[in-house]
């Protein structure tokens, strides 16, 4: 007889699946915290940029290093997929690599120099990227089990944004210390706690089967692989993914920009963070109420027509006004909420071109592919402004919007997903 899987509502009466639930969430808590775009995100910006006198391509560049851990996620996800670490797949891997994490924040409070802090930050982005992995695959694994993935990424996105609200604000606080080593050192203090957090309580919490690797599991995974591969929808989903990213960005340069031009305290551009974080939980909670339940292609147009409109709506707070920051509050805002549909809706299509037996590689492979363009994009995107714009943004904010409106050209490939 075929299994079935249960219902949502029939899922949330099982204590495991609750337990998930908040496993899932704090979880993504702590990652927003820990990752490099979390609490250290200012700190340690302002920091290459008053202590290691850093331009925007410099800061860029530098900070590059830091994507190499996220583009290899695939790896991450085979080791865990085939290799058991005292007798499990999952949560030993989740215990060794938070530790790892957190003996990386805790070597980032202890240096000083610039080679020192790019290894140590290295560190931190290894750990955490095999922590996403291995909790991604928990999530997809137990998703399809108990029909919850949507919950559980609800989940997941509603505490991650709550954190860059937390990190924001106290980030802002810190990167407007008096002295930029004190504040970058502090964040790596704090955000060595979060990971630790994790490998307990994922310890304490999944339960899981002891394995050992088997040759025939091997088998069937990479038998999935090749099939994976030969399909046109998942190639298709991946060219979509690579544009989407691959807009020249201009996040760096806008915060250079709100710190030199506008004359932005660093509190207020940590304000601004925590704005659009609340922003993206708004837009969550649309996600789940207006748009999840339309058609993939309905949620893709929307992301790509929203995110151009946002994009554009930058050219207005180019010139200092008396105006300035409350338009700065408004764009954050309206830009977290149409970040966070258009991230929903992408990781929807990354799901649904995942085919089975290999949901956990592949999907690794198309956040891979999200997070390499996406800092490639970072990069061009300040190599543009200075080499070609000679650091006046407007051209940048106009390119990056009609990347975007290029997406439009990929849509009629993904019709197969539904």
């Amino acid at each position: 007889m075929k299994n079935i899987a249960p219902s949502s509502q029939e899922s949330l009466n099982n204590p495991y699946v609750n337990h998930l639930i908040f496993l899932f969430g704090v979880v993504y808590f702590a990652q927003g915290i820990a990752q490099s775009g979390g609490l250290i995100y200012q700190p340690l910006n302002y920091y290459l940029k008053e202590v290691m006198h850093l331009n925007e391509v410099g800061a860029t560049n530098y900070l590059a290093f830091l994507t190499i851990p996220w583009i290899i996620k695939p790896v991450y996800g085979l080791v865990s997929d085939l290799i058991s670490l005292f007798g499990y797949r999952r949560k030993s891997w989740l215990l060794v690599v938070n530790i790892l994490t957190s003996s990386g924040y805790f070597w980032l409070a202890e240096i000083s120099n610039g080679d020192s802090l790019i290894m140590a930050l290295l560190l931190t982005a290894i750990g955490t990227a095999a922590s996403d992995v291995i909790i991604d695959a928990l999530m997809v694994e137990n998703g399809r089990k108990f029909n919850m993935i949507s919950q559980f990424q609800a989940v997941q996105w509603f505490w991650f944004y709550v954190a860059q609200i937390v990190t924001s604000l106290v980030g802002g606080w810190l990167a407007g210390m008096a002295d930029p080593g004190t504040g970058l050192r502090t964040a790596a203090i704090i955000a060595m706690i979060a990971p630790a957090a994790i490998a307990l309580l994922s310890w304490l919490v999944v339960k899981e089967k002891k394995t050992a690797m088997e040759l025939a599991s091997l088998i069937v995974t990479v038998k999935g692989l090749r099939e994976a591969f030969r399909s046109r929808l998942l190639w298709a989903a991946m060219l979509f993914l690579i544009f989407w990213n691959f807009s020249p960005s201009f996040g760096i340069p806008i915060y250079y920009h709100m710190t030199d031009t506008l004359n932005f305290s660093q509190s207020f551009i940590g304000e601004l963070g925590a704005i659009g974080s609340f922003g993206s939980i708004v837009g969550a909670w649309l996600y789940g109420k207006y748009v999840s339940n339309r058609e993939l292609h309905f949620q893709l147009v929307f992301s790509i027509i929203a995110g151009a409109i946002s994009t554009f709506s930058y050219l207005s707070v180019i010139n200092p006004a008396p105006y300035s920051d409350e338009l700065f509050i408004v764009l954050s805002f309206f830009f977290g909420i149409t970040s966070m549909i258009a991230l929903l809706a992408i990781l929807t299509l990354a799901g649904k071109a995942c085919p089975k037996r290999a949901e956990g590689f592949t999907f690794a492979v198309l956040m891979s592919l999200t997070n390499g363009f996406a800092q490639l994009s970072a990069i061009a995107g300040s190599w543009m402004l200075i080499n070609w714009f000679e650091g006046y943004l407007p051209p940048l904010i106009i390119l990056s919007g009609a990347a975007t409106l290029f997406c439009f050209f990929l849509l009629p490939d993904l019709k197969g997903l539904r």
